[in-house]
């Protein structure tokens, strides 16, 4: 008979873990049902239980609190493993693998090979799934088992009858404290112990609060859908209002691409026909600058400086003088000054040598500088 501790909840059987849907993964299976056959290895039991008396404690141990019967231990064992197993169509969080089945079916004979002896053979079959840390691995069990109780006695109460306080005593049964469900929900621990108390001035009655209550649920063990019936209507009525949702762009993912080689152009080809062109074109500019330029150089820009006096003096005359005697005649330059002085005044004419030749009345022609000589604008100011 199994011995069941009323005053405190401080141990679980494994048939009471399989009642509140708990399923142990492979590794947890393994690990219990190799200290149980260490322990018979040792003495310390007379044979191998079922999983009714099989007891995890909060503290980490494993007890066998029960009737146990005697036969075939290592038969026994096998069945043991396999009833703690999960279903082959289970999760593959919770599904075991086939080295796992195949040492179950070896230790139950099912299989058309050798079984094993002892079950010190058995559990080096099974030594390498099992985890190091037993204790640790019995604590996780009975609070996940003390989370589901919580969530368990919320059940069982009518819905119109929950209240906050109720969520609150359900999560203070499972033994996790604020800070642990905090650390996990990613909520602050100061917003929980508002919600827990029924204080909502600081939760956002949107998606993103609804999501944050969802989180404390499934955190502290509680049923999610139990714990919004009695939290979010309060949230609605009291709660900050909802937040605008942000604009969120979505990348669409586009088709399978492919690098390709590309060649790098050349710059002839890139001209093309152009090329001539552009030659015709830049000779026709430099022949119309050319013209251009000789034009300005053939007609200088000059500005001439204004007469000093409006009265036009007479311009003065040349007068031949000679003889008869055949004397070369001397030339005389007569001013107006000098054409107004009587004949006495002026002294008489003397005899001068002969002149030399006139110069040639052909003046010479001067030559043009060179082109690149030439002044293309002069402008005289005054």
């Amino acid at each position: 008979m199994a011995v069941v501790d009323t005053a405190m909840n401080t141990r679980v059987s494994l048939a009471e873990l399989a009642a509140a849907r708990i399923q142990l993964r492979p590794s947890e299976a393994v690990a219990i049902v190799d200290e149980v056959c260490r322990r018979c290895e040792d003495g310390e039991l007379r044979g191998v239980p079922t999983a009714s008396v099989v007891r995890l404690s909060r503290d980490g141990h494993v007890t066998i609190e029960g009737p146990i019967d005697t036969g075939d231990e290592v038969a026994r064992a096998s069945q043991l493993l396999e009833d703690l197993l999960a279903e082959f169509d289970a999760t593959p969080e919770y599904r075991a693998s086939g080295a796992v089945r195949l040492a179950i079916a070896r230790g139950l004979g099912t299989l058309d090979l050798p079984p094993y002896q002892s079950l010190g053979e058995l559990r080096q079959a099974l030594q390498r799934f099992a985890p190091a840390d037993l204790a640790d691995t019995a604590r996780v069990l009975f609070q996940a088992w003390d989370r589901a109780r919580a969530t368990h006695d919320l059940e069982r109460q009518e819905p119109e009858s929950l209240t906050i306080s109720d969520v609150r005593r359900a999560r203070r049964a499972t033994g996790l404290t604020l800070k642990d469900v905090a650390e996990v929900a990613d909520v602050p621990a100061i917003q929980l112990r508002d919600l827990e108390w029924g204080y909502m001035r600081n939760w956002h009655a949107d998606a993103d609060g609804r999501a944050q209550v969802v989180r404390y649920a499934r955190a502290a063990g509680l049923d999610e859908a139990i714990v919004l019936s009695i939290v979010w209507p309060m949230i609605q009525e009291s709660g900050l209002p909802a937040r605008e949702t942000p604009r969120v762009e979505v990348l669409v993912p586009s088709g399978p691409q492919r690098m390709v080689a590309v060649e790098k152009p050349d710059a002839r080809q890139h001209l093309g026909l152009r090329t001539p062109v552009w030659i015709a074109v830049a000779a026709i500019l430099i022949a119309v600058l050319g013209v251009i330029a000789a034009m300005i150089v053939e007609r200088p820009i000059v500005i001439t400086p204004p007469i000093a006096s409006p009265v036009a003096r007479p311009a003065a005359a040349a007068v031949q003088i000679g003889d008869a005697a055949g004397v070369a005649p001397a030339v005389v330059i007569v001013t107006p000054d000098t054409a107004e002085e009587p004949a006495a005044a002026r002294p008489a004419p003397k005899r001068r040598a002969p002149a030399a030749a006139p110069p040639s009345k052909r003046r010479a022609q001067p030559r043009h500088p060179s082109f690149f000589r030439k002044e293309l604008f002069r402008i005289v100011f005054k």
